[in-house]
Protein backbone atom coordinates (compact mmCIF):
# COMPACT_ATOMS: atom_id res chain seq x y z
CA UNK A 1 0.00 0.00 0.00
CA UNK A 2 1.31 3.44 -0.92
CA UNK A 3 1.65 6.00 1.85
CA UNK A 4 1.32 9.72 1.31
CA UNK A 5 4.26 11.69 2.63
CA UNK A 6 3.17 14.57 4.83
CA UNK A 7 4.09 17.92 3.32
CA UNK A 8 6.43 19.98 5.47
CA UNK A 9 4.94 23.18 6.82
CA UNK A 10 6.75 26.51 7.06
CA UNK A 11 5.89 29.76 8.80
CA UNK A 12 7.10 33.25 7.95
CA UNK A 13 7.07 35.90 10.66
CA UNK A 14 7.31 39.54 9.62
CA UNK A 15 8.17 42.60 11.71
CA UNK A 16 7.34 45.65 9.62
CA UNK A 17 8.95 48.64 11.33
CA UNK A 18 9.61 52.25 10.53
CA UNK A 19 13.27 51.78 9.59
CA UNK A 20 13.45 48.11 8.58
CA UNK A 21 11.35 45.05 7.76
CA UNK A 22 12.48 41.71 9.14
CA UNK A 23 11.29 38.30 7.97
CA UNK A 24 12.11 35.03 9.68
CA UNK A 25 11.14 31.59 8.41
CA UNK A 26 10.85 28.52 10.63
CA UNK A 27 9.67 24.98 10.09
CA UNK A 28 6.85 23.49 12.14
CA UNK A 29 9.32 22.19 14.74
CA UNK A 30 10.49 25.75 15.40
CA UNK A 31 13.87 25.48 13.67
CA UNK A 32 14.92 28.87 12.24
CA UNK A 33 15.70 28.47 8.53
CA UNK A 34 16.41 32.05 7.47
CA UNK A 35 16.34 35.70 8.48
CA UNK A 36 16.22 38.61 6.03
CA UNK A 37 15.93 42.39 6.17
CA UNK A 38 14.49 45.02 3.85
CA UNK A 39 13.78 48.72 4.21
CA UNK A 40 11.00 49.99 6.48
CA UNK A 41 7.34 49.20 5.86
CA UNK A 42 5.40 51.62 8.05
CA UNK A 43 2.97 52.92 5.43
CA UNK A 44 2.51 56.15 7.41
CA UNK A 45 6.16 56.93 6.69
CA UNK A 46 6.88 55.44 3.26
CA UNK A 47 3.42 55.05 1.71
CA UNK A 48 1.34 51.91 1.20
CA UNK A 49 2.88 50.83 -2.11
CA UNK A 50 6.44 51.03 -0.80
CA UNK A 51 5.44 49.32 2.45
CA UNK A 52 3.97 46.34 0.60
CA UNK A 53 6.97 46.22 -1.72
CA UNK A 54 9.39 46.03 1.22
CA UNK A 55 7.33 43.35 2.97
CA UNK A 56 7.39 41.23 -0.18
CA UNK A 57 11.11 41.81 -0.64
CA UNK A 58 11.84 40.67 2.94
CA UNK A 59 9.62 37.58 2.59
CA UNK A 60 11.02 36.60 -0.80
CA UNK A 61 14.63 37.08 0.34
CA UNK A 62 14.02 34.91 3.41
CA UNK A 63 12.32 32.28 1.24
CA UNK A 64 15.26 32.25 -1.14
CA UNK A 65 17.70 31.77 1.74
CA UNK A 66 15.58 28.86 3.01
CA UNK A 67 15.33 27.26 -0.45
CA UNK A 68 11.57 27.90 -0.66
CA UNK A 69 9.10 29.72 -2.84
CA UNK A 70 6.60 32.11 -1.28
CA UNK A 71 3.72 29.80 -2.30
CA UNK A 72 5.22 26.98 -0.19
CA UNK A 73 4.68 28.89 3.03
CA UNK A 74 1.87 27.52 5.21
CA UNK A 75 1.24 30.75 7.10
CA UNK A 76 2.54 34.32 7.30
CA UNK A 77 2.12 36.28 10.53
CA UNK A 78 2.85 40.00 10.36
CA UNK A 79 3.31 42.67 13.00
CA UNK A 80 3.09 46.02 11.23
CA UNK A 81 4.01 49.43 12.58
CA UNK A 82 1.39 51.93 11.47
CA UNK A 83 -1.52 49.46 11.72
CA UNK A 84 -3.19 51.87 14.12
CA UNK A 85 -6.70 52.63 12.86
CA UNK A 86 -9.41 50.51 11.20
CA UNK A 87 -8.62 52.33 7.96
CA UNK A 88 -4.91 51.47 8.30
CA UNK A 89 -5.69 47.81 8.92
CA UNK A 90 -8.18 47.63 6.06
CA UNK A 91 -5.75 49.08 3.55
CA UNK A 92 -2.89 46.85 4.73
CA UNK A 93 -4.99 43.69 4.74
CA UNK A 94 -6.28 44.34 1.22
CA UNK A 95 -2.78 45.00 -0.06
CA UNK A 96 -1.30 41.98 1.68
CA UNK A 97 -4.07 39.72 0.34
CA UNK A 98 -3.08 40.72 -3.19
CA UNK A 99 0.60 40.13 -2.43
CA UNK A 100 0.22 36.71 -0.81
CA UNK A 101 -2.61 35.32 -2.98
CA UNK A 102 -3.38 31.82 -1.66
CA UNK A 103 -1.02 31.89 1.36
CA UNK A 104 -2.97 32.36 4.64
CA UNK A 105 -1.83 35.31 6.73
CA UNK A 106 -2.73 37.39 9.75
CA UNK A 107 -1.70 40.98 10.40
CA UNK A 108 -1.62 42.78 13.78
CA UNK A 109 -0.01 45.93 15.10
CA UNK A 110 3.68 45.29 15.72
CA UNK A 111 3.35 45.80 19.48
CA UNK A 112 1.63 42.41 19.79
CA UNK A 113 4.45 40.41 18.21
CA UNK A 114 6.79 42.07 20.70
CA UNK A 115 4.44 40.96 23.48
CA UNK A 116 4.40 37.39 22.13
CA UNK A 117 8.18 37.38 22.08
CA UNK A 118 8.54 37.50 25.88
CA UNK A 119 5.51 35.81 27.41
CA UNK A 120 3.25 32.84 26.74
CA UNK A 121 0.43 34.57 28.60
CA UNK A 122 -2.36 35.73 26.32
CA UNK A 123 -3.07 38.94 28.26
CA UNK A 124 -0.98 41.75 29.67
CA UNK A 125 0.54 45.05 28.60
CA UNK A 126 3.21 46.17 26.17
CA UNK A 127 5.13 49.39 25.65
CA UNK A 128 7.26 50.03 22.57
CA UNK A 129 9.98 52.67 22.51
CA UNK A 130 11.97 52.26 19.33
CA UNK A 131 11.94 54.62 16.37
CA UNK A 132 8.53 55.70 17.64
CA UNK A 133 6.36 54.87 20.62
CA UNK A 134 3.23 52.81 21.20
CA UNK A 135 1.46 50.90 23.95
CA UNK A 136 -1.43 48.55 24.47
CA UNK A 137 -3.20 46.33 26.98
CA UNK A 138 -5.09 43.08 26.48
CA UNK A 139 -7.34 41.84 29.29
CA UNK A 140 -7.96 38.15 30.15
CA UNK A 141 -11.12 38.17 28.02
CA UNK A 142 -9.16 39.28 24.97
CA UNK A 143 -10.37 42.89 24.88
CA UNK A 144 -7.72 45.24 23.49
CA UNK A 145 -7.06 48.73 24.84
CA UNK A 146 -4.86 50.81 22.56
CA UNK A 147 -3.94 54.39 21.71
CA UNK A 148 -3.81 56.20 18.39
CA UNK A 149 0.02 56.04 18.40
CA UNK A 150 0.29 58.87 15.91
CA UNK A 151 2.15 62.04 16.93
CA UNK A 152 2.68 64.08 20.08
CA UNK A 153 -0.09 66.50 19.14
CA UNK A 154 -2.50 63.55 18.99
CA UNK A 155 -1.53 62.10 22.37
CA UNK A 156 1.53 59.98 21.61
CA UNK A 157 4.89 60.17 23.35
CA UNK A 158 8.27 58.48 23.25
CA UNK A 159 10.57 56.84 20.76
CA UNK A 160 13.97 57.60 19.30
CA UNK A 161 12.92 60.52 17.11
CA UNK A 162 11.12 62.15 20.03
CA UNK A 163 14.09 61.56 22.30
CA UNK A 164 16.38 63.18 19.72
CA UNK A 165 14.10 66.21 19.45
CA UNK A 166 14.12 66.69 23.22
CA UNK A 167 17.92 66.41 23.27
CA UNK A 168 18.24 68.96 20.47
CA UNK A 169 15.85 71.30 22.27
CA UNK A 170 17.98 71.34 25.43
CA UNK A 171 21.24 71.53 23.49
CA UNK A 172 20.09 74.63 21.67
CA UNK A 173 18.66 76.07 24.88
CA UNK A 174 22.11 75.67 26.49
CA UNK A 175 23.88 77.12 23.47
CA UNK A 176 21.58 80.16 23.53
CA UNK A 177 22.02 80.58 27.32
CA UNK A 178 18.36 79.94 28.06
CA UNK A 179 18.88 76.53 29.64
CA UNK A 180 21.31 74.56 31.81
CA UNK A 181 24.73 73.61 30.51
CA UNK A 182 25.08 70.21 28.84
CA UNK A 183 27.81 68.39 26.94
CA UNK A 184 25.29 67.97 24.14
CA UNK A 185 26.31 71.39 22.81
CA UNK A 186 29.89 70.14 22.48
CA UNK A 187 29.16 66.64 21.20
CA UNK A 188 26.12 67.02 18.93
CA UNK A 189 27.76 69.04 16.12
CA UNK A 190 30.63 66.55 15.70
CA UNK A 191 28.22 63.64 16.10
CA UNK A 192 26.11 65.03 13.25
CA UNK A 193 28.97 66.00 10.94
CA UNK A 194 28.93 69.74 11.66
CA UNK A 195 31.48 72.28 12.85
CA UNK A 196 29.15 74.16 15.18
CA UNK A 197 25.68 74.30 16.66
CA UNK A 198 24.90 77.08 14.21
CA UNK A 199 25.76 74.85 11.23
CA UNK A 200 23.68 72.04 12.76
CA UNK A 201 20.72 74.39 13.20
CA UNK A 202 20.93 75.47 9.55
CA UNK A 203 21.10 71.88 8.27
CA UNK A 204 18.10 70.85 10.33
CA UNK A 205 16.12 73.91 9.26
CA UNK A 206 16.93 73.52 5.55
CA UNK A 207 16.03 69.81 5.62
CA UNK A 208 12.51 70.50 6.90
CA UNK A 209 13.65 69.31 10.33
CA UNK A 210 14.75 65.86 9.11
CA UNK A 211 18.55 66.10 9.04
CA UNK A 212 19.01 64.90 12.62
CA UNK A 213 17.21 61.63 11.85
CA UNK A 214 20.32 60.42 10.01
CA UNK A 215 22.17 60.09 13.32
CA UNK A 216 21.67 57.91 16.40
CA UNK A 217 21.25 60.82 18.80
CA UNK A 218 19.48 58.66 21.44
CA UNK A 219 22.68 56.61 21.87
CA UNK A 220 24.59 59.81 22.56
CA UNK A 221 22.01 60.80 25.16
CA UNK A 222 22.30 57.44 26.94
CA UNK A 223 26.11 57.59 26.87
CA UNK A 224 26.30 61.14 28.22
CA UNK A 225 23.68 60.43 30.87
CA UNK A 226 25.71 57.49 32.17
CA UNK A 227 28.83 59.69 32.17
CA UNK A 228 27.01 62.13 34.45
CA UNK A 229 25.48 64.79 32.20
CA UNK A 230 22.53 66.00 34.28
CA UNK A 231 20.50 67.27 31.32
CA UNK A 232 20.73 63.92 29.51
CA UNK A 233 19.90 62.06 32.71
CA UNK A 234 16.86 64.30 33.24
CA UNK A 235 15.74 63.70 29.65
CA UNK A 236 15.73 59.93 30.14
CA UNK A 237 14.19 60.14 33.61
CA UNK A 238 11.43 62.37 32.32
CA UNK A 239 10.65 60.13 29.36
CA UNK A 240 10.65 57.05 31.60
CA UNK A 241 8.21 58.62 34.04
CA UNK A 242 6.00 59.82 31.23
CA UNK A 243 5.86 56.37 29.62
CA UNK A 244 5.25 54.69 32.97
CA UNK A 245 2.40 57.08 33.67
CA UNK A 246 0.75 56.42 30.31
CA UNK A 247 1.08 52.66 30.65
CA UNK A 248 -0.15 52.66 34.26
CA UNK A 249 -3.22 54.70 33.38
CA UNK A 250 -4.08 52.42 30.44
CA UNK A 251 -3.77 49.32 32.63
CA UNK A 252 -6.07 50.95 35.17
CA UNK A 253 -8.52 51.77 32.38
CA UNK A 254 -8.55 48.04 31.58
CA UNK A 255 -9.22 47.38 35.30
CA UNK A 256 -6.15 45.18 35.72
CA UNK A 257 -4.33 47.24 38.35
CA UNK A 258 -4.91 44.63 41.08
CA UNK A 259 -3.46 41.74 39.03
CA UNK A 260 0.05 40.42 38.44
CA UNK A 261 0.34 41.96 34.99
CA UNK A 262 3.13 40.91 32.58
CA UNK A 263 4.47 44.10 31.01
CA UNK A 264 6.68 43.70 27.94
CA UNK A 265 9.06 46.54 27.01
CA UNK A 266 10.18 46.40 23.38
CA UNK A 267 12.19 48.61 21.08
CA UNK A 268 15.75 49.84 20.76
CA UNK A 269 15.53 52.48 23.50
CA UNK A 270 14.57 49.89 26.11
CA UNK A 271 16.96 47.24 24.76
CA UNK A 272 19.98 49.55 24.93
CA UNK A 273 19.13 50.80 28.44
CA UNK A 274 21.61 48.55 30.26
CA UNK A 275 21.85 51.00 33.19
CA UNK A 276 18.05 51.36 33.55
CA UNK A 277 18.19 55.13 33.12
CA UNK A 278 14.89 54.98 31.23
CA UNK A 279 13.40 51.73 32.54
CA UNK A 280 14.03 52.49 36.24
CA UNK A 281 11.89 55.66 36.31
CA UNK A 282 9.26 53.94 34.13
CA UNK A 283 9.00 51.01 36.54
CA UNK A 284 8.81 53.28 39.57
CA UNK A 285 5.96 55.32 38.09
CA UNK A 286 4.17 52.25 36.69
CA UNK A 287 4.23 50.40 40.03
CA UNK A 288 2.50 53.36 41.62
CA UNK A 289 -0.51 52.38 39.52
CA UNK A 290 0.06 48.62 39.19
CA UNK A 291 2.01 47.20 42.17
CA UNK A 292 2.05 43.71 40.61
CA UNK A 293 3.53 44.76 37.26
CA UNK A 294 6.16 42.26 36.07
CA UNK A 295 8.57 43.77 33.53
CA UNK A 296 10.10 41.79 30.65
CA UNK A 297 12.50 43.51 28.22
CA UNK A 298 12.74 42.17 24.66
CA UNK A 299 16.38 41.55 23.74
CA UNK A 300 15.96 39.33 20.66
CA UNK A 301 14.45 40.44 17.35
CA UNK A 302 10.68 40.92 17.93
CA UNK A 303 10.05 39.07 14.66
CA UNK A 304 10.47 35.93 16.79
CA UNK A 305 7.09 36.75 18.32
CA UNK A 306 5.55 36.72 14.85
CA UNK A 307 7.03 33.27 14.26
CA UNK A 308 5.64 32.02 17.58
CA UNK A 309 2.16 33.30 16.72
CA UNK A 310 2.40 31.83 13.23
CA UNK A 311 3.30 28.44 14.66
CA UNK A 312 0.33 28.74 17.04
CA UNK A 313 -1.92 29.38 14.04
CA UNK A 314 -0.75 26.01 12.66
CA UNK A 315 -1.29 24.37 16.04
CA UNK A 316 2.38 23.65 16.61
CA UNK A 317 3.94 26.31 18.83
CA UNK A 318 7.12 24.87 20.36
CA UNK A 319 7.35 24.02 24.06
CA UNK A 320 8.52 26.86 26.33
CA UNK A 321 12.00 25.39 26.59
CA UNK A 322 12.28 25.34 22.81
CA UNK A 323 11.03 28.96 22.63
CA UNK A 324 13.69 30.05 25.13
CA UNK A 325 16.37 28.23 23.13
CA UNK A 326 15.19 29.93 19.94
CA UNK A 327 15.32 33.36 21.59
CA UNK A 328 18.79 32.74 22.99
CA UNK A 329 19.97 31.62 19.55
CA UNK A 330 18.53 34.80 18.05
CA UNK A 331 20.24 36.97 20.67
CA UNK A 332 23.55 35.37 19.78
CA UNK A 333 23.10 35.51 16.01
CA UNK A 334 21.38 38.90 15.70
CA UNK A 335 22.49 41.07 18.67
Amino acid sequence: MLTTRKRARYVAGVDGGGTKTACMIADEAGAILSYALAEGSNHQICGLARALENVCRAVDTACSQAGLRREELSFIYLGMAGADTPEDCGALNRGLAQCFCSVPFQMVNDIWIAFACETDQTWGAVSVCGTGGNLGVCDPQGKIYTVRALRYALGNYGGGYHLAEIALHWAFRAEEHTGPATRLTEMLPRYCGCESMDELAKKIYKSDYRYYRNFNIPKLVFDLAWEGDSVCRDILTGMGRYLGDMLGRLICHARLQEKQVPVVLAGSQYAKDEHRLLIGPLEERLCGYVPGAQLHVVHCPPVAGAVFRGLEALGCRPQEGRCQAMKQDLKNRFP
